[in-house]
Parts: structure tokens; C-alpha cells; sequence
């Protein structure tokens, strides 16, 4: 059967069942006509997909089910067929049962555009004119709620290939009672719909969505108020625009909600990269929406919803800094932000882990299972790595843009305003800045330049960064990208050394760069992150075969041996005192892999434990016992935790059950174990 054909049974299907309800001037519903409106909804759903699998499950429709699609901005709408076309008569119809009261019936409709969008992908063509009029509808529904005025959709209709002006009017006509309720409901279908894709790996069909939501008017969320009355205001043309506030707490909350979401899925898929202008819009919406979401406004200033938008918000912006390009000026704002709305999280005492969490089940700050007062303790913590995670990452960008024209800058708490005439000055002041920011932050959480006892200095140093590393290790992608973050603070290669280039600790007391490299010293720091996992490499292992941390895991590992090799002393030398680990790490699981070679499942470890394989090679190497028993602890834990790892990846590289290549990773596992090799030998001579 041919698009057209499908289209118009479809479209057939949809005014036959809903036209009852729509030729009212507005949808009030008893209960009875609820009922069966909720009914006919579901029928309608539920034959459309039975319709979408005869086509899948049909040979003869096989080359149309795998057709090429042709990608254009404003794709090309059907003929019209009295009056408009069926993609209209569809959209528009369906998109009206988003106003209603109903929670239900808004539901069951969007439901119902995510089916008609399977089903029109699966019928082979027109899937890009159906996502461009879903698009136009988030315009028109954005557009009726702040004017009374036709805006955005229809004047950029007109540079449209088709000259789809009537069909907008007819849309704008359908929706004039549309409300932020409607808008959620399209954010919602559009985010559906994306996921959908993604499940389904379809490349054609997501850069078609890619490149209909980049033509969406965002702008348009500039113009969104908050507040208790509507207010006039006299837009760029000089016309007077009546702004519908979103005053209802339970709106704002739904219309922001679904924003958020939106955004954070769109943020996440790669594809977003090549379209640079919803980036683009998407980073300048930011001071906005942080202005919508905290707007105090009664009752909405409730901590479940509060604490949700602090998480939303929080994500976007985390997401968002992996995807853009790092301007001085960006940089700069993004702090700005942090500190006005985040500033109790960034200064939040970062103190050991609180043992009432420490078997909760990992993932939504947001669990059911504890008390009202837990979840908020608990989401709190979840919220505090995000926002230190962002401040820490935006301040160590400012410090790497100026670090190649002011190596040598004196003024590190300097608060001085960005007004620089050159790029270079530009840069420094850059430097200035971000070292500032790190200045005071550290001050509030440890005043390093109180303790005059460099012993003691050191102790305190560790111990902060063994509460940091315990803040973050219970979230594994944050933790990664966190350790990462720090390997990227441009510290002299010298102050690697620097109980030994600082002999006279009082002189470098005020110098920032020399606190941090003591505190988040990458060889030290390491040290430290084995000690929080036991020193079980069944952890180290599951985090380099995780689909999450696989990547950056790895990556962490290379860069780390890289500083090893380069500092292999330090690394040696190293020595943590048990008693600092007040609450140790409880990451220790099981890790089970699916064998391709086998139905069940492999114990990629077969039941040994790091004890028993410690034990084992003791037995093994019984005449090196006594020099290895006098080598610095935390060298020999690293050690046999490192050279474990080593032969459990090279183990199941061999038996082709390692998800990925890890010859780079074995190469480094290989030199660390010669300078072992070379160290215990160098240790007996010694001996």
C-alpha cells in the first residue's frame, strides 16, 4: 500500500473516532464522555500499531519499510485534500486533546502521537513533514500562550519550499486555546519519540529529528515570565504583547519538567554536535531557565519540586559542558550562575559519607524506600557533586585558557572585572579569575595556610582529598569524569616534588597552584582512589567493563601510569595512614559477564578474591618474602591490586570476552610490572 493510501486510511481513522469531540468550541467532558473518549483513544492506538506491524511483518512492503529518506528543513507537506492536508488533519486533531483537563486523556493523546510517528516511519515516507508540523505545534502552542498575536511559526514559514502558510493558520487556529499543559504534553511526545529512535538505531530517521528541532523558535522561551499577573510588554517591533505568566505552581512545574527533560535528552545524544544552533540555544537559554525554575513563588517552593529542578538543571548544565566550546566570557557567567543559585551546594562541608546511605540502591537521587528527610539528605549529596563538579570544571577552564600567557601570574585571588584589551590580557585576567575562584573555594573548605607544621599539612591535605574522593564515589560516571577533570589542572611538572623543591614551607603558604597540587596530586590521588576501593581489582575491573565508565575508566588508568612512570618514586615512596580512611569505601560486587561461547553466565574471577590471590603469590615467591614485606604498604597494595587487574584483562582478552581492545592498557600494565620487577630487585641489593 502506498504512503498516500496509508495516510489517508490513518487520516480517516482520526477524524472518524475523535471529530465528535473536537467540534465543540471547547472540550468539557462528563464523566461518562471522559470514559469513553479514554476509550477511543486507546482503540485508536492500538489499531494504528496492529497497522504498523502488518507493514513490518509484510515482505512485499520490505523496500518501503527500509526507504532512504530525503532530509530537508521544511519538508514537503502533502497536496491539500479539502482544504489541507492529512499530516495536518492528523497532528492537529490529535494535539488538541493536550488542553484538556483530564491528566489521563493528555496522556493516552501524546501516547498516541508517538504511535502515529512509528506507524508513519514504518509506512516509509512523509516522516519528516509529520515531525516538522509536530514542531510547528510546539511553536504555535509557545507563541498562543505569550500573545494573542501570530508570532514566530508563521514568519518563518515563509522562506518553507512549500509555502505552508495555510497550513500554520489552520494549526493556529486549532490550538488558540492550547495552554502550558499542551506544551508539556508536545515536549513529552517529542522526547518519546527520541527515544524510540535511539532504541532503534535509526540514523536517517534521528538526523531528520535533529533537523527539526533545530528549527524550532527556542527563542521563544526568552519571552516566558513568571509571576501573579499577566503584564503587557512592547517587543522588538513595538507592538504590545499581553504575556500569559506561568503563575499556576503546578503548570510551571509540568512546562519546566518537561523542558528539562527535553533538553537533557537532546544534550546527550551526539547528534546534537553537528547541530550547533540548538546547542547554541540551548546554552544562552540556561540564565533563563535557572530564573524560571527558582523564581520564589508560594507553594511551588516545595523541597520535592525544588530539589527536582536543582537536579534537572544541574544535569543539563553538566551535560552541556561536555558539548560546547569554552569561552572566557561563558565561563565566567556559568560561575556567576553557580554561585547565585547554587551556592549553599558548592560550600556544603565536604564531609565522610553518611553510613545511612551506604547500601541504598545507586542511581536516582530520588528513592521511595526512605523517609521524607533521608531522601532530601541523600539528594542533597547527589546535587552537591554536580554543582562542585561544574564549579571545579569551569574554574580549572579559566586557569588552562591563560596558563600558555601567564605562567607566572602573582595576583591568584584577584577579583578584578574581565574589562582586558587584548587577547592576551584577556587570557591572564582569565587565569586570575579562575585561580581566584579555587582560592576562595578552598579557604572555606580547608584553611591550609593555618597550619604551619608541613607534616601536618600534609595530613590535612590527604584527608580532604579522601573525603572528596568518598563524596564522588558513590555516583561511578561523575567519579571518572571528576578524576579526569583534576588530571587536566596544569601543575608544574616540578611541584609534583614538592616536599623537596619547597624545603621553606612558610614561602609558598599563599601560593593556590602549590594547595592544589598538594591536595589532588594525580599519584597521590591515586593512591588514595585504590585505597577507597580496598584494593580490589574485581571494582577496578567492573569499572572497565562498564558501558558507563568503561571509557573513561580506561583513560583515567593510561593517564595515570603515564604520571607513574614519569614520578616513579613518588608513586613508591607514597604512604597513607590507615586511620585517615575513617569510612572506607564499600564498592566491592560480583562481576558476572555474558559469554558468547556459552548459555550461561561466566565468573569472569572464578571465586578468587584478592586475599586468596595475594596469599597465592606469597607462596609463590616465598624467597622475595622478607624484602617484600618491608616495602612501603601502600606501594605493595597498589602493586598487587594493579598487577591482579592486569592478568584478569589480559586473562579474558585472551578468551576474546573483553568488551573492548585493551592492548594500550596491557602495554602499561606490562611496564608497571618491570618497575616492579626493577624496584624489588633494587630492594634486595639494598637489603
Amino acid at each position: 500500500m502506498s504512503c498516500s493510501l496509508e495516510l489517508s486510511r490513518l487520516c480517516s481513522l482520526i477524524e472518524g473516532a475523535l471529530r465528535p469531540y473536537t467540534e465543540k468550541e471547547s472540550i468539557e467532558l462528563t464523566k461518562d464522555e471522559e470514559k469513553d473518549l479514554l476509550i477511543t483513544l486507546s482503540k485508536i492506538s492500538g489499531e494504528i500499531q496492529r497497522w504498523g506491524d502488518e507493514i513490518e511483518s509484510d515482505s512485499e512492503n520490505e523496500a518501503v519499510a527500509n526507504h532512504v529518506f530525503d532530509v530537508k528543513c521544511f519538508p514537503e507537506l502533502d497536496p491539500p485534500s479539502g482544504g489541507h492536508s492529512c499530516l495536518v488533519e492528523i497532528v492537529s486533531v490529535v494535539a488538541i486533546f493536550l488542553e484538556v483537563g483530564s491528566q489521563y486523556i493528555k496522556h493516552l493523546a501524546g501516547n498516541l502521537l508517538v504511535v502515529i510517528s512509528k506507524f508513519i516511519a514504518k509506512a516509509g515516507s512523509k516522516w519528516s513533514g509529520f515531525l516538522y508540523l509536530l514542531c510547528v505545534c510546539l511553536d504555535v502552542a509557545i507563541s498562543n500562550n505569550l500573545s494573542s498575536l501570530t508570532v514566530s511559526s508563521t514568519s518563518r514559514a515563509t522562506d518553507s519550499e512549500c509555502n505552508a502558510l495555510s497550513f500554520i493558520s489552520i494549526l493556529h487556529s486549532r490550538l488558540v486555546n492550547a495552554n502550558w499543559h499542551t506544551v508539556a504534553g508536545l515536549f513529552r511526545v517529542l522526547r518519546n519519540i527520541m527515544k524510540y529512535l535511539k532504541q532503534n538505531n535509526d540514523g536517517d530517521l534521528l538526523k531528520i529529528y535533529m533537523d527539526s528541532i533545530s528549527n524550532v523558535c527556542w527563542e521563544l522561551l526568552s519571552e516566558i515570565h513568571v509571576g501573579q499577573t499577566n503584564e503587557v510588554q512592547i517587543n522588538s517591533t513595538g507592538v504590545a504583547l499581553l504575556h500569559r505568566n506561568v503563575c499556576s505552581p503546578e503548570s510551571r512545574f509540568l512546562f519546566l519538567g518537561g523542558l528539562l527533560q527535553l533538553f537533557c535528552s537532546l544534550v546527550e545524544q551526539n547528534d546534537l554536535v553537528e547541530s550547533k544552533g540548538v546547542l547554541d540555544k540551548i546554552v544562552c537559554l540556561v540564565p533563563k531557565l535557572l530564573n524560571l525554575c527558582f523564581y520564589k513563588q508560594g507553594d511551588f517552593n516545595n523541597s520535592r519540586f525544588h530539589q527536582y529542578m536543582r537536579h534537572k538543571m544541574l544535569m543539563l548544565m553538566v551535560r552541556l559542558s561536555f558539548q560546547i566550546n569554552w569561552e572566557c566570557s561563558t565561563l565566567v557567567l556559568w560561575l556567576e550562575l553557580l554561585h547565585f543559585y547554587f551556592e549553599d551546594l558548592i560550600l556544603l562541608p565536604i564531609s565522610a559519607r553518611d553510613a545511612l546511605f551506604d547500601d541504598c540502591v545507586e542511581g536516582s537521587p530520588f528513592l521511595t524506600s526512605v523517609p521524607n528527610v533521608d531522601i532530601y539528605r541523600l539528594s542533597t549529596r547527589h546535587l552537591q557533586r554536580q554543582a562542585i563538579f561544574l564549579f571545579l570544571k569551569c574554574s580549572f577552564h579559566l586557569v588552562s585558557l591563560g596558563q600558555e600567557t601567564d605562567k607566572e601570574c602573582a595576583c591568584v585571588t584577584s577579583n578584578s572585572c574581565l574589562t582586558c584589551e587584548s587577547q592576551s590580557d584577556l587570557e591572564s585576567c582569565c587565569r586570575k579569575k579562575g585561580l581566584s575562584e579555587l582560592s576562595a573555594w578552598l579557604k572555606t573548605h580547608l584553611p591550609l595556610e593555618a597550619y604551619k607544621s608541613y607534616p601536618l599539612y600534609l595530613e590535612k591535605c590527604n584527608i580532604f582529598a579522601i573525603s572528596f574522593l568518598q563524596l564522588f564515589i558513590d555516583e561511578d560516571d561523575l567519579l571518572f569524569e571528576m578524576l579526569l577533570q583534576l588530571l587536566t589542572l596544569p601543575f608544574p611538572a616540578e611541584q609534583l616534588g614538592c616536599s623537596e623543591r619547597y624545603k621553606d614551607f612558610q614561602e609558598v603558604s599563599g601560593d593556590i597552584l602549590f594547595h592544589l597540587s598538594s591536595i589532588f596530586n594525580a599519584v597521590h590521588l591515586f593512591h588514595l582512589f585504590l585505597a577507597e576501593l580496598h584494593y580490589d581489582h574485581q571494582v577496578l575491573l567492573d569499572y572497565l567493563i562498564s558501558k558507563d565508565t568503561g571509557v573513561n575508566c580506561v583513560q583515567y588508568l593510561l593517564r595515570c601510569f603515564r604520571m607513574i612512570f614519569k614520578s616513579w618514586h613518588l608513586f613508591v615512596e607514597f604512604s597513607v595512614c590507615e586511620s585517615e580512611i575513617s569510612q572506607p569505601s564499600c564498592k566491592k560486587r560480583k562481576i558476572i559477564l555474558d559469554s558468547q561461547d556459552s548459555n550461561g553466565k561466566v565468573d569472569l574471577l572464578h571465586g578468587e578474591t584478592p586475599v586468596a590471590l595475594d596469599r597465592d603469590r606469597r607462596r609463590k615467591h616465598d624467597v622475595a618474602s622478607k624484602p617484600y614485606d618491608e616495602m612501603p604498604k601502600s606501594f605493595k597494595n597498589a602493586k598487587d591490586c594493579l598487577l591482579s587487574l592486569k592478568r584478569s584483562v589480559k586473562n579474558l582478552h585472551q578468551k576474546n570476552l573483553f568488551p573492548y581492545n585493551p592492548t594500550a592498557l596491557l602495554r602499561s600494565f606490562m611496564k608497571f610490572e618491570e618497575l616492579c620487577q626493577q624496584k624489588e630487585k633494587e630492594h634486595v641489593v639494598h637489603l
